[in-house]
C-alpha cells in the first residue's frame, strides 16, 4: 500500500514539474477578449498607433460584450500601421501543440491600395530566436494569406501555428491595419487557444 502511495505522488511530481501540462487543450490564454471586462479600459490590450491613425474603443459597435476595438485610417498614402496587442506570459505551451488565434472583423469601406497592405492578426513567440538561433515557427501572420477588403458585417479570421515552438517566454498577438490602407475596422472577441 505504502509503495502503491509513493508511486503516485512521485508520478504527482514528475507529472506537475513540467508546468506546459498546465495547459489542457481549449485553454483560452488571452485576457478581456471581448474588451468589456472593464468598464474604464480594455486591458491588458494596448493600442500602439502610428501618425494618421485613430486606434479607440467602441461602446456602440461590437459583436459580444459591450465594446469592441478599432483602427481607422483616412490617408491612402499613409505608410505606418497601427495595432492592438496583448502579450500572453503565462505557462508556455508544450512544443508541438497548436495554437489557435481567431478574431472577429467588422470593416467600414476598407481600401488595399498595394503591396503589403492589409487588415490582418498575427501572433509572435518571443524570444524571437532560440537558443540555436533560429526563428522558425516562432512567428504567423494572416497578412499575405487573407485580404480584408470593403463594408462587411462581422466575419471571423483565424490563424493556425501547428507545431508551437520550444523556449517560449511569452507570445504577443497582433491586430494590425497595414500600411496604405484606408477606412476603419472593429474588432471583437480575439482568442488564443491551444489545442
Amino acid at each position: 500500500m505504502v509503495r502503491i502511495y509513493i508511486i503516485s505522488i512521485l508520478f504527482l511530481l514528475l507529472g506537475c514539474s513540467d508546468n506546459n501540462d498546465m495547459l489542457p487543450s481549449g485553454s483560452q490564454l488571452l485576457k478581456n477578449s471581448d474588451f468589456s471586462a472593464n468598464p474604464d479600459n480594455v486591458s491588458p490590450w494596448v493600442a500602439i498607433s502610428s501618425p494618421g491613425f485613430n486606434l479607440g474603443v467602441s461602446g456602440e459597435v461590437f459583436k459580444n460584450g459591450s465594446r469592441s476595438v478599432f483602427i481607422e485610417n483616412i490617408d491612402s498614402l499613409n505608410q505606418n500601421t497601427g495595432n492592438w496587442k496583448q502579450s500572453y506570459t503565462g505557462p508556455a505551451p508544450r512544443a508541438g501543440r497548436t495554437l489557435r488565434m481567431r478574431a472577429f472583423l467588422k470593416g467600414e469601406n476598407i481600401n488595399l491600395r498595394g503591396p503589403g497592405s492589409n487588415i490582418y492578426i498575427s501572433m509572435r513567440a518571443f524570444p524571437v530566436q532560440d537558443s540555436r538561433g533560429s526563428s522558425l515557427g516562432r512567428f504567423i501572420s494572416s497578412q499575405d494569406r487573407i485580404l480584408v477588403t470593403g463594408t462587411f458585417d462581422w466575419r471571423p479570421i483565424e490563424l493556425v501555428l501547428n507545431n508551437a515552438p520550444e523556449e517560449i517566454d511569452f507570445i504577443t498577438v497582433y491586430l494590425v491595419m497595414g500600411p496604405r490602407v484606408t477606412g476603419r475596422v472593429y474588432f471583437d472577441d480575439v482568442t488564443l487557444t491551444v489545442d
